[in-house]
């Protein structure tokens, strides 16, 4: 092919791509068909994909509005409650200086600790700190609960123990001998990036297999490097898509393209909706996406998702996990969907 059509064609394929991509922008926020029948899979064998009506429940970086998120104190509150509702514990992880891996959603601790008055200094990364040095930190220094801030202002030895920064091994410990009869399962997610994230994913499958928790954890990362370093070095865990992989689903779903083609080695979507998706700017809760995903043997779970409304019409969806910082709402709502 000569320089001038190999360029010509180019172009081509240039435009098209745009001019397909504008109708889909323009309708990303479309509520979809309420008369679009629920495509129910028996005989899936992805042990995600729930029973159309009973979606799972993940108490969101360990019940968030009841407790300072991804503390001890947090999971002591859902592991105790036997009315939570919540069938999985979702949070994240990250590498500390010294190579440990704790509980934190924010690559730094600055928006819910004391780190920049401990520190005397704005942006502490986790990375940065060793695992003695954050657990100086106060986790509920900014939580609030109805208007309050119980745990403002804890400092040295008045900080409790259950409110320092956690590792990773510790908290499944906790859960493990204090479940009872009840077995959770786990959503964790890898906030370390770059080396880091892979650092984060050795020491994660370390703690997974030595406890036998392959079948009860799925893992996730919004990295494409961390999470391709998952599936080729481990890719007997589940997992989940990555940011780049979501947004190929989506494209593929849009366009009735077959996933297949792209051989999709993840078991879950983790997407957001309403709040968590600027008030449904895109609409991913729609009964055709989830009808395309369980078409594909893929699960659909959701965050961060607060509202009652919302829960119900997830749940009327098809949705297979509600990820909320309120368990206890999410199982009300349910049960009430399913009378």
């Amino acid at each position: 092919m000569n320089p001038f059509s190999l360029l010509l064609r180019n172009l081509v394929h240039a435009v098209t791509a745009v001019l397909m991509l504008i109708p889909i922008m323009l309708t990303m926020g479309e509520a979809g068909d309420p008369n679009t029948p629920v495509k129910t899979y028996p005989d899936s064998t992805n042990p995600y994909i729930t029973e159309y009506l009973s979606p799972d429940i993940a108490a969101h970086r360990s019940g968030a509005g009841l407790a300072p998120q991804n503390t001890l104190m947090a999971f002591e509150n859902i592991v105790g409650n036997s009315n939570s509702g919540a069938g999985t514990l979702e949070f994240d992880v990250q590498i500390t200086a010294d190579g440990e891996l704790v509980l934190m959603h924010d690559l730094m601790y600055d928006s819910i600790t004391n780190a920049e008055e401990e520190f005397g200094r704005k942006g502490v990364f986790v990375s940065s700190l060793t695992l003695e040095e954050a657990q100086r930190l106060n986790l509920g220094e900014n939580f609030e609960i109805n208007g309050e801030y119980p745990y403002k202002g804890l400092r040295g030895d008045d900080i409790p123990e259950n409110l320092r920064v956690v590792t990773c091994d510790r908290v499944i410990d906790y859960v493990e001998a204090n479940c009872g009869s009840r077995k959770y399962n786990y959503v964790i997610e890898i906030k370390s990036i770059g080396a880091n994230g892979m650092k984060a994913a050795d020491k994660l499958y370390s703690i997974i297999t030595e406890r036998g928790l392959q079948d009860r954890v799925i893992w996730s990362t919004f990295a494409p490097l961390t999470s391709s370093y998952m599936e080729k070095q481990y890719p007997e865990i589940p997992r989940t898509a990555d940011a780049i992989e979501a947004i190929q689903f989506y494209f593929h779903f849009r366009m009735d393209w077959d996933l297949q083609d792209v051989a999709p080695s993840y078991e879950a979507l983790q997407i957001p909706y309403g709040a968590s998706a600027l008030d449904n700017a895109i609409n991913l809760g729609t009964r055709e996406l989830l009808n395309y995903a369980h078409s594909n043997n893929i699960a659909v779970q959701y965050w961060t998702i607060n509202s009652e409304e919302d829960i119900r019409t997830l749940t009327l969806n098809g949705a297979d996990c509600i990820m909320t910082d309120y368990p206890e709402t999410a199982y009300e709502v349910i049960k009430d969907c399913q009378h």
